[in-house]
């Protein structure tokens, strides 16, 4: 039965990575059948046995859809564009593809090595979300900021977080560079 859903499993990744258009021998079908086939060494003995190698099955299969997956798909921020010129408190709009996913924007001044965490972002049921950020202090006109999302980050975020670079998370969306007025 194992191997008869490991199978099913693998029939499913070949099937996701033809319509990406993946063609790396990472997601050859084969390939992953004989990773696969290389966890499926014993058959586990007891409930526990059967059970962690199942969760270990789940987290190979997670990683590889990870894989087949463009990050950008994933999460995206779709206003404002990248190189728009914005207010102290621009709207920031997006995307996400698990609508349960913790989003957080995050802003760089370009001339400082600072990363701040903005308010927490609300995602309704169809992965659409939108918060109203800070850029910059009142003397900043002109100047240059990276805005970047990230969602279900490693580390719990707060608003007004600073931290020394982009915070590790599941998703990452594109880095978006923006004027302030």
């Amino acid at each position: 039965m194992l191997k008869h859903t490991t199978m099913i499993m693998v029939l499913l990744l070949g099937i996701v990575s033809f319509i990406n258009g993946q063609t790396t021998n990472k997601m050859d079908p084969r390939a992953l059948l004989t990773e696969l086939d290389s966890m499926l060494t014993e058959i586990p003995a007891t409930k526990e046995a059967c059970e962690a190698l199942l969760n270990h099955i789940k987290a190979w299969q997670e990683q590889k859809l990870r894989e087949l997956t463009p990050p950008r798909a994933m999460l995206n921020i779709t206003t404002p564009s990248d190189k728009a010129q914005v207010p102290d408190r621009p709207l920031i709009e997006g995307t996400v593809a698990d609508p349960n996913a913790g989003v957080w924007v995050i802003v760089h001044p370009m001339e400082v090595s600072d990363y701040w965490v903005q308010p927490s972002v609300s995602v309704k049921e169809d992965g659409t979300w939108k918060v109203k950020i800070y850029v910059g202090r009142p003397e900043d006109v002109g100047k240059q900021f990276e805005i970047m999302a990230v969602a279900n980050p490693r580390a719990g975020l707060k608003e007004g977080d600073k931290h020394d670079g982009w915070p590790e998370a599941q998703w990452k969306s594109q880095v978006i560079e923006v004027t302030r007025r």
